[in-house]
């Protein structure tokens, strides 16, 4: 009895889902929803128990905004460290699935001894890949953003494995945007602080829905 009432609220809560073309996995609205607002790209918000129903509709593009590992967010953060669903969002790219990932970021302490570690290995999250905290500036129009100033990002990628290719780099050459195929799909980390271009958006979510 409780699991059909649980399924019937999934359903309920998922019914708009079903013209949706990007998931963003968070508990709470966020800004991030304004971008795909204003590119007339359907996208919803949606918890990680919320992914686990059976009458979730396939879509296209799962976004994880940036700072995910704070504190008040670790409901998202303990599901992405989670084999299992780790496994779920593989499968998803596999089939043909995008998963971009924004910086863990951390919260900065002004204590010495404090400091922020020189690296934040994405591994228990399923990613071969390291993450350096530091303001990064782009000076120059950006591919991702359309900018023609600069361009703001949290940090850069180091350590990444052989599957990754670098899509965008800073003015010193460090990787900021990177990308690996995996089956169909492919996995996506940015540390990019801005609103990604429309155009760029919308190559994301191009191509058939999956199941998630």
């Amino acid at each position: 009895m409780l699991q059909d009432e649980l399924d019937k609220y999934y359903y309920i809560r998922n019914s708009r889902l079903n013209m949706t073309s990007a998931v963003i996995l968070w508990d709470r609205p966020l800004f991030l929803e304004k971008m795909f607002k204003e590119y007339g790209i359907p996208a919803t918000v949606s918890l990680p128990a919320s992914l686990h129903s059976a009458h979730l509709p396939p879509f296209k593009l799962l976004v994880v905004p940036t700072g995910f590992t704070y504190p008040e967010y670790a409901a998202v953060s303990s599901a992405l460290a989670d084999v299992k669903f780790q496994q779920k969002i593989f499968d998803f790219v596999e089939k043909g699935g995008v998963f971009l990932m924004f910086s863990p970021l951390k919260e900065v302490s002004s204590c010495n001894s404090c400091r922020l570690p020189p690296a934040t290995s994405l591994e228990r999250f399923g990613i071969n890949a390291e993450y350096i905290q530091t303001d990064v500036m782009i000076r120059r129009p950006s591919l991702l953003t359309g900018a023609v100033d600069s361009v703001y990002c949290d940090g850069y990628f180091q350590n990444f494995g052989p599957e990754f290719t670098v899509i965008e780099k800073d003015d010193s050459g460090r990787p900021v945007h990177i990308s690996a195929n995996r089956g169909s799909g492919r996995i996506i980390l940015s540390s990019v602080h801005e609103f990604l271009s429309k155009k760029y958006v919308e190559s994301l979510v191009k191509g058939t829905k999956v199941k998630f």
